[in-house]
């Protein structure tokens, strides 16, 4: 079973993506909420985490999976954007 370890790994960053981009979310709002230095920091932090933890998956076989949380990182980075404008 060679691809067992694969899926597996997949599973795992998959997992991982969707922790960050829902961490760069919750950031994201408190940024929009708090628009200080301190909370736009943190969610740039969030955001960029978020992007490499979905760049792992982007050969992955879970390509639903995986294009839910890329959608799901675009609207945070959408809001990201709208946080850095409100500053």
């Amino acid at each position: 079973m060679p691809d067992e370890p694969t899926s597996m790994q997949a599973q795992s960053n998959l997992g991982e993506a969707q922790d960050s981009v829902h961490k760069a979310r919750r950031a994201v709002a408190e940024a929009l909420s708090n628009t200080t230095t301190t909370s736009l920091e943190q969610a740039s932090h969030a955001v960029q985490k978020a992007q490499h933890a979905v760049a792992q998956c982007t050969d992955s076989p879970m390509g639903p999976a995986v294009r839910e949380v890329q959608d799901e990182l675009s609207s945070v980075e959408a809001d990201f954007g709208r946080a850095q404008q409100n500053t």
